[in-house]
């Protein structure tokens, strides 16, 4: 469980996100989540993990790399200052 207390929402550069992990997923899906952004816009906002000069992405990998193709400069992010432990994985 995380302390909300060490949490924090900020619109961060896409040049200080790093994706955790390689983030596989269907054409379909892929299509669908741009549709989106591109429809309604960032709904949800990536929860990253501060790591002092950037912000790894735990939750939002998908939303990341569209987002970054879209030209966006900067995304909401909750930043989270408790570091992850092995067993949170990313996902959409």
């Amino acid at each position: 469980m995380r302390d909300e207390s060490r949490v924090g929402k900020r619109d961060l550069p896409v040049g200080k996100l790093v994706p955790r992990s390689e983030h596989k997923t269907s054409k379909k899906h892929y299509q669908r989540i741009e549709a989106s952004l591109r429809t309604v816009g960032l709904i949800e906002p990536l929860i990253v993990y501060d790591q002092g000069d950037t912000f790894e992405i735990l939750d939002g990998n998908l939303r990341y790399e569209i987002l970054l193709e879209m030209g966006v400069q900067t995304i909401p992010c909750v930043v989270d200052q408790t570091p992850p432990t092995n067993q949170e994985q990313t996902h959409e």
